[in-house]
């Protein structure tokens, strides 16, 4: 979106078209059908055993053969039930090559074997079997059908620690990259007390990188073993790094700009074209909105690429012009994927750990409890603020006194804006140009937002109840939205934010947005000095000491601190990710608390 005058405008398209002159020629294939990099993800998760009322936290990381990959900025991340019923679907938004997320299971999630599938859709041009594929086993005490994880025997494995009583040192050592070292101050610890540890990278090879780091209490039942990236980066062979795909037999193109939104214009009148029609895109917002306009092709087709965070929930697309009615318009939604030739684990429990699983669905139930004074925080989006904000003339009705039209109150109350008919009973808004504007063309209409909202009926605005608008702001400037220029724009914000036009079509359709999920700063529990320890009631049965998704090796020497909780037992550290080159980084290493 942008202010233009004539003289640039040419400049603009000429710059446009060869942008996308130069990013279909970084993916297109020669005549030889020239190699394309492929993508890999790798998801880093804090468990591979989960019970109802416990959090899945996830790490995405997008990798090429040569490195992190930078080509998509969007990943898809589900998790899929042995009957193949998908639990969630997640888009995670991908900055420097990652992104994360998490999921809280519900008591409506039945126990049983569940794969963690993540991709991207560029992926999809490629094997369902190139997908990330994690293990996860979840139980659900508070259903009783157990059938899906039941074992009729006894015989089931546990997990035994061994400790040397004299030193309390744990038997298990650390295990990982040599090169990355986690150093504990001891290997044993009180409940609700400060951990200290130091990563080193003793080769100065991964302080450029994505990281992430979990610490968790260590299951007594023998559960599914998670991926490691060290693991996953050596089953990734040179048959995987790119692919001969010719760009003709795409079916899908890389989120190469952020998400991708796409659709066709269509029409029952063969005698109409459904080239270079012009569809707009709106997603109002708080205090702001999200415009495009695009140009659909020979085929009817348009598509558009959303940049930037934004925080609508409702986007509404219509097709613009005097012949819209002719049009009809359908968005391409997501497909879905075929996972029938998933294998899944065969985790399974037995009746002799009911005392385990009650103990720890009591204390679930007691953290979520807690929840109010322990909350994680979901990090501000910002509105999208037109860059035409501070230049806008607005008029705040409150001010002036009230008349019953928006029409009424351009004549008694805002200048340089007028209603001019153009039909029996259908009139349009016009808007006075600037003084210095030299060219001028009255097939330029204004840009007319309501509520975030293009509006092309403007006869039905101008009988809209005034009473209920709470502004009008209007630029007297030229306006440039992709291919369409606008004489000016009004904007009318209401005073609940729910003008709904009255006249709706096939060419207009709303739909919910699937979103990328919200960035969360996860909670993190402090203990102070020792009269906090001995006095705090609130209640600490944490089996996540600790999770980053943001991790940075900055130095050569990275301190991170986290503080036990009330739960005994053996805990794991485990740092997954990967340095700026591709070369992976797996560490783990277990404590005591006592």
């Amino acid at each position: 979106m942008r202010l233009i005058n004539k003289n640039i405008q040419n400049v603009i398209v000429i710059l446009f078209v060869g942008t996308l002159s130069l990013f279909g020629q970084s993916i297109k294939s020669d005549k030889n059908g020239r190699k394309i990099p492929n993508e890999k993800i790798f998801v880093h998760y804090n468990s591979t055993l989960l019970f109802a009322g416990e959090y899945l936290l996830y790490k995405v990381y997008n990798l090429n053969h040569k490195g992190l990959s930078n080509l998509s900025k969007i990943a898809y991340v589900e998790l899929v039930g042995e009957d193949m019923e998908i639990v969630f679907k997640h888009k995670v938004r991908l900055e420097n090559s990652a992104g994360q997320g998490d999921f809280f299971i519900p008591s409506t999630v039945k126990s049983g074997n569940y794969k963690l599938i993540a991709y991207t859709k560029w992926m999809r041009n490629g094997s369902e079997n190139d997908f990330f594929q994690g293990e996860i086993a979840i139980i659900n005490p508070y259903q009783s059908d157990q059938k899906n994880i039941l074992k009729d025997s006894s015989n089931i494995s546990t997990r035994s620690v061994a400790l040397n009583p004299n030193k309390k040192k744990l038997s298990i050592p650390e295990v990982g990259n040599s090169s990355v070292k986690i150093h504990f101050e001891q290997d044993a610890f009180k409940r609700r007390a400060k951990v200290s540890l130091r990563i080193e990278d003793v080769s100065d090879l991964y302080t450029n990188g994505s990281y992430s780091i979990s610490v968790r209490n260590m299951d007594t039942i023998k559960k599914p073993q998670p991926l490691s990236s060290e693991t996953f980066k050596e089953s990734w062979g040179e048959e995987h790094e790119t692919s001969n795909t010719k760009i003709e037999n795409l079916m899908y193109l890389p989120e190469y700009r952020g998400e991708y939104i796409s659709g066709r214009i269509y029409s029952e009148d063969s005698t109409m074209s459904v080239e270079s029609e012009k569809v707009a895109i709106s997603i109002p917002e708080e205090n702001g909105y999200v415009l495009k306009v695009v140009a659909t092709d020979k085929n009817g087709m348009f598509s558009t690429n959303l940049e930037k965070e934004y925080s609508g929930t409702k986007m509404v697309v219509q097709v613009l012009g005097e012949n819209r009615k002719k049009y009809k318009i359908a968005l391409d939604g997501e497909t879905a994927l075929d996972y029938s030739d998933l294998v899944f684990n065969r985790f399974k429990i037995t009746p002799k750990i009911k005392d385990m699983i009650v103990e720890r669905s009591v204390h679930n139930q007691i953290e979520n409890g807690y929840f109010s004074i322990k909350p994680d925080s979901i990090k501000p989006i910002h509105a999208i603020v037109p860059n035409y904000q501070g230049m806008l003339y607005t008029y705040n009705l409150d001010d002036y006194t009230r008349f019953s039209t928006v029409g009424e109150t351009l004549v008694e109350v805002v200048e340089l804006v007028w209603a001019k008919r153009i039909g029996q009973d259908e009139y349009t808004f016009q808007i006075k140009e600037n003084d210095y504007d030299f060219y001028t063309s009255p097939d330029f209409p204004p840009l007319i937002i309501v509520d975030g909202i293009l509006v092309q009926n403007h006869t039905h605005l101008l009988q809209y109840n005034a009473r209920n608008v709470k502004s009008i702001s209007f630029l007297r400037d030229k306006y440039i939205v992709g291919p369409k220029i606008f004489q000016g724009v009004l904007v009318v914000e209401t005073i609940d934010k729910d003008y709904v036009s009255p006249y709706g079509g096939e060419h207009r359709t709303s739909m919910e947005l699937f979103r990328p999920l919200p960035k969360k700063s996860y909670y993190y529990q402090e203990y102070g000095n020792e009269t906090d320890l001995t006095s705090d009631r609130i209640l600490d049965f944490r089996y996540q000491l600790y999770w980053d998704p943001n991790l940075t090796l900055s130095d050569s020497q990275n301190e991170v601190i986290f503080y036990t909780s009330d739960i005994p037992g053996e805990y794991e550290m485990v740092l997954e990710g990967f340095s700026s080159s591709g070369n992976p980084v797996s560490v783990k290493r277990r404590f005591m608390v006592e």
